[in-house]
């Protein structure tokens, strides 16, 4: 967010980019759009391979644009390689990532967006003796409205310990300032010898790692210069400032390990630097077993980056959750709603998966946005009903600068670390606590503290309250019953039971093996109200048996009753499939559809062979079990193709389907022009468009706009896919004329225009 009074992205592509994943939930619902203008690293974008590609099939696909890789970011570990590439000048960005997006070695292509911030302190007579984002109702002095952190020191001693450890991803930290210097990490795996001691790709990594400059130095800053790194160092002071010794400030945690991950430098940062960031504590947690327990993001806004919500998800799995402030609106002055206008990172969801990286079991992002020193919420600060978690303290927060220095900033910024420090700080404490479970008390305290403030703008309508997490112990949860194992395959067991609960944090699965046996082991965690499990990976012919317990930060409940089941044997194939039918659906495409007949597949092989009455079939791809449908792209115009599919397990392949032919339409083949084009004003700043598609065989839709009354100088603005029927247009003025239009296009060419529609935008 901005530092005036927070940070806030900037970046320049509009939605025609990478698409979040559609959901029905609180984040990620939306396309990639923001009030503020966007910007992109100009000459380089990120590229996202499936795991299928070779390294020719990626050399071509870098020189179809010329591109060059320029860093790794993520190795092929079974979603494909995830790179940074520079492209020449003579090539727009958005040009680029159309072209590579149909690459057939290509997942996902996108801009490295950039991250920038802006400071500002406030005026000193404001921030003398004020620490109040810390006091409590029953603190001396005396705020309710602040975190009451000093409550949990107070009446429970409860400060913190340095077993729990902290990342923060922000600017770098001043690790020699006295309030920080004994709470700043140092690695013990990697000495300072000048090589990479735990093989973690960083040499010398001895408090973090500064991924704006690529090297060990955390700390830019220098003598009489108290801006650079002055955030970070300020946010790190909220989450860690050292207690009790008699100087400065206290942090939510006088005792906390905290993790430099510095991306952002004085002109910003980069998405790419944002996923190394966020990868590296991800595995400095699985490699080392760091007790991480939260990142903490005061940064935010810009477009959907399909890299980065993979990062974040595999943080989540992790167990590491993902602190974000909510942002602090348009151009720092007005306040957002996320729910109609997502504020990246803030508005990812780690329980919705995307093309490359399977869903958490849970949502480990928390979003927050600010509250005043009188429980009033500042104009500028983000909102969301279902998007935006709690309010914490984020208006005059003294905390540590550089140089030996305090000073007092403004912005969800601010608020975010007091939730990071509380997860924290609740760790500390409640040891054997999971990231739902702390997630949970985080928001149980907010909805215990209801603030009319929040009132239909944050999904609890309350703000932070630390004291709560130590009150009247939570009671363990009800015990699950009628538990049911069943064999789906030689290699699967399904389970489902009975929630008998309305408390519990989620669901432990233990399993051992055989019929009878008692050596159980936890082997698997899902989430609150789930209830079933599938078991994969298994021995065929093998009996495993079950039990499962539900949990919460009162503890486990009872186990449920056990239930056994075999998996089938390895020799018992699959039933083939039938009723294969293909259908052309363009000059490049096409459909295929069977029936399911078999219950212990673990997927289907699809074979192709050109030509009606070929037989030189060979295997194009695999598709997971229950899946009946398969779209083959990326073929010649007006050519014949015949195709066959069969199950397969552990025990081998099924017979043969049917075949089935089908000829991709002519090349020249203009797809039907689109009509009954409508154009509402549902804001002062956005535009939905809905058309009726007359076409099989668009790839996609271009969408095209001007501005003024009969205006004529149309312009494109956007692309969307095959079969879509509608965009938003979003950063429009106020009270600004519009016109639009749109066109089918394919491999063949564009369509005709549908007809104009128009609409003005409100004051």
């Amino acid at each position: 967010m901005k530092k005036i009074l927070a940070y806030f992205v900037t970046a320049t592509l509009g939605a025609a980019m990478i698409m979040p994943p559609t959901i029905g939930h609180s984040r990620g619902i939306l396309s990639p759009q923001t009030t503020s203008p966007l910007r992109f690293v100009p000459g380089e974008v990120l590229i996202q391979f499936r795991s299928s590609a070779s390294e020719t099939d990626k050399s071509f696909a870098r020189s179809l644009v010329s591109a060059v890789r320029k860093e790794r970011l993520r190795a092929d570990i079974g979603s494909g390689e995830l790179e940074l590439a520079s492209i020449p000048d003579s090539l727009s960005v958005d040009t680029v990532i159309r072209y590579l997006q149909s690459n057939q070695a290509v997942r996902f292509v996108e801009p490295n967006w950039i991250y920038t911030h802006h400071a500002t302190s406030n005026d000193p007579q404001y921030t003398n003796g004020n620490l109040w984002g810390m006091y409590g109702d029953m603190t001396s002095p005396v705020n309710q409205f602040g975190s009451q952190a000093g409550e949990a020191w107070e009446r429970n001693n409860h400060t913190g310990s340095n077993t729990v450890y902290v990342g923060v991803i922000d600017e770098g930290i001043d690790l020699n300032h006295p309030d920080l210097r004994d709470n700043i990490w140092t690695n013990p795996f990697d000495t300072a010898d000048g090589m990479d001691n735990d093989g973690n790709g960083f040499v010398d990594d001895l408090h973090g790692w500064d991924f704006f400059q690529n090297n060990n130095t955390i700390y830019d800053g220098s003598p009489g210069d108290n801006n650079t790194d002055s955030h970070g160092t300020h946010v790190s002071g909220t989450i860690g400032g050292k207690g009790g010794n008699g100087q400065g400030v206290a942090g939510v945690n006088w005792n906390v390990t905290i993790i430099s991950g510095k991306f952002l430098g004085p002109e910003g940062g980069t998405a790419a630097n944002a996923v190394r960031a966020v990868n590296y504590f991800t595995d400095l947690k699985t490699r080392h077993g760091l007790n991480i327990v939260a990142t903490n993001n005061s940064w935010g806004g810009g477009g959907y980056s399909q890299s980065l919500h993979d990062a974040i998800i595999r943080g989540a799995k992790a167990g590491i959750l993902f602190c974000a402030a909510a942002g602090n609106g348009i151009f720092g002055i007005f306040a957002n709603n996320n729910d109609n206008s997502p504020s990246y990172p803030a508005n990812y969801n780690t329980s919705v998966g995307t093309s490359t990286e399977t869903a958490a079991s849970y949502d480990a992002v928390i979003s927050i946005t600010a509250l005043a020193s009188n429980g009033t919420k500042p104009s500028w600060a983000n909102i969301g009903a279902t998007t935006v978690d709690l309010g914490a303290p984020g208006v005059g927060v003294i905390s540590t600068t550089p140089n030996n220095t305090y000073s007092s900033f403004s912005g969800t910024s601010m608020a975010t670390p007091h939730v990071t420090g509380a997860a924290a700080l609740y760790k500390s404490v409640f040891t054997d606590a999971s990231a739902i479970t702390i997630k949970n008390a985080i928001l149980d305290s907010a909805r215990n503290t209801l603030t009319s403030s929040m009132d239909n703008i944050t999904l609890t309508e309350g703000r932070l309250n630390i004291g709560r997490f130590f009150e009247a112990p939570v009671s363990a949860p009800a015990a699950p019953s009628t538990l049911t194992a069943t064999a789906a395959s030689s290699s699967q067991i399904n389970l489902s039971w009975t929630d008998n609960s309305n408390n519990e944090d989620g669901f432990r699965i233990e399993r051992c093996q055989g019929s009878g046996c008692t050596t159980f082991a936890e082997i698997a965690q899902v989430g609150a109200n789930v209830t079933s499990y599938q078991n994969t990976g298994l021995a065929a012919n093998t009996a495993h048996s079950y039990r499962v317990r539900a949990f919460n930060g009162g503890g486990n409940s009872g186990y449920s009753n056990t239930a056994t089941a075999t998996t089938q044997a390895a020799g018992q194939l699959p039933s083939a499939p039938s009723t294969l039918s293909a259908t052309a659906a363009s000059s490049s495409q096409i459909n295929l559809g069977w029936t399911d007949n078999s219950n212990n597949e673990d997927g289907f092989r699809i074979e192709r062979c050109q030509g009606s009455g070929c037989t030189n079939f060979a295997e194009i791809a695999q598709v997971g079990a229950n899946v009946t449908s398969y779209q083959n792209t990326g073929l010649a115009a007006g050519t014949t193709y015949s195709y066959r599919v069969r199950a397969f397990n552990g025990g081998g392949n099924s017979g043969y389907s049917n075949t089935a032919t089908a000829t991709t339409q002519a090349a020249g083949q203009l797809p039907a022009a689109p009509s009954n084009l409508s154009a509402t004003a549902v804001s002062n700043s956005q535009v939905n468009l809905s058309w009726t598609d007359n076409s099989n065989n668009e790839s996609g839709f271009k969408i095209e706009r001007c501005q003024g009354l009969n205006c004529t100088n149309f312009a494109e603005i956007g692309q969307v896919g095959a079969n879509v029927t509608s965009f938003s247009n979003t950063g429009l003025s106020r009270i600004g004329f519009y016109s639009y239009r749109v066109r089918a296009f394919n491999s063949a060419g564009n369509s005709g225009y549908s007809n104009t529609a128009s609409t003005v935008t409100p004051f």
